[in-house]
Order: C-alpha cells, then structure tokens, then sequence
C-alpha cells in the first residue's frame, strides 16, 4: 500500500513540475516548437517516466536534471533572443521553396521536400497550381507558409534587417545592395541598421520599424 501512495505523490509532484517547467520555458504552440524544443521535452518526458516506475528511487533523481535542462532552455533561448546568428543556429532558418510561381528545384533537395508533399501542402491551402503562389516558404518548424499573389504585400517573404542584422541573402535576392538599404532606412529616420528592429520590402515601399531601447 505504501508504494502506490508513493507513486501517487510522485505523480502529483510531477504533475506541477510540468506546468512550472512549461511556465518557465515560455508559452509556444506545438507547432511553434523548434527542434530543440522538442528534444528537451522528449527528454523530460523519459526522466520522469523513469521517475514514476521506480518506485524505490528518490525522486530528486528526476527532479535535478529536470531542472537542468529547463535552465539551459532559457538560457539558449535568451541566447537567441539576443543574437540573430545564434538563433539561425538553434532554431534554424526558413527556406523559400516558391518564388513568384517559380519552384527552387535545388532548394527543395536541399530541404529534401518532395513535389508530391509540396503539391499537398498547396491543396490543402485551396491552391491548385504552384503560379498561383508569390511566396511559399519551409519554416524552421516544418510548416509550409504560403503566400497567394494575389494577396501578398512584400516582395520578399524574408526580413532585410532583423533585430539590427541584414539579411544578404535577402538583399541577393532583390539584387539589392547594403548600400541601398542604408539610404532606404535613413529616409525613414534611422540612421543606421542597427537600430533597426525590423525592416520589410513591401510593394509599396520599405517597411521599418526601429529598435526600442
């Protein structure tokens, strides 16, 4: 009888334990989810599976590491909060499989996304043919976000400055120069990139917004 009152109090305990966890780590939607997340979340979920079933062992087993791998959750993800390059490197970057109804072969291989899972996504957007599309871009979470030309705004899914980074691949891409962009962004009032939070190419001109201090 006392090993299944342990086991309940072990279960109740860990039960909170999750919840303080997720609370701390940050509110994010599965599908939101990095693969790192996930990677902490499996672990967790072995360590206290492991914690339930062994009844005999102390439950700070469980407990300490728990604790551990949540701390370094918060710390990489402050880490990518306040370095771009660090979070290209943790979370990874978004892949422009379509522009302008043209389809990145190259990309896709690279990304090794299938036509047959492209051409899915696509219908289940209620797009038929691949022209339809302006943009259509493999988030670093997987998902597929695709934008109509009929609908888009931007002529770059990407942002040229983020959090005070160019983004040259983006600038490539327009067949722009940094040069350019300096002169773009001071006609908005900002001086320099830096003090850019984040800067889109809309159709109708440079969309910025300037970094709070």
């Amino acid at each position: 009888m006392q090993e299944y009152f342990t086991l309940i109090a072990k279960c109740i305990i860990i039960y909170f334990v999750i919840i303080l966890a997720m609370r701390i780590m940050g509110k994010r939607e599965v599908g939101e989810l990095s693969v790192f997340d996930i990677v902490i979340y499996l672990v967790m979920s072995e360590l206290l599976a492991i914690s339930i079933t062994e009844t005999e062992e102390s439950i700070w087993k469980s407990l300490v590491p728990i604790a551990t791998l949540a701390l370094l959750q918060i710390v990489l993800s402050w880490v990518s909060l306040k370095s771009k390059k660090a979070r290209d490197v943790i979370d990874g970057k978004g892949a422009v499989l379509i522009h302008n109804g043209h389809i990145n072969q190259a990309v896709m291989r690279k990304e090794r996304y299938n036509v047959d899972d492209l051409m899915t996504q696509l219908h289940e957007q209620g797009i038929a043919s691949p022209d339809e599309v302006a943009f259509a871009v493999l988030e670093n979470n997987g998902t597929l976000t695709v934008l109509e030309k009929n609908k888009c705004k931007v002529k770059h899914p990407g942002c040229m400055i983020s959090d005070g980074v160019i983004n040259h691949h983006v600038l490539q891409d327009l067949e722009l120069d940094e040069q350019w962009l300096i002169k773009a962004i001071q006609k908005e009032g900002v001086e320099r990139c830096e003090d850019v939070f984040i800067a889109l190419l809309q159709k109708d001109g440079l969309y910025v917004i300037k970094r709070e201090e």
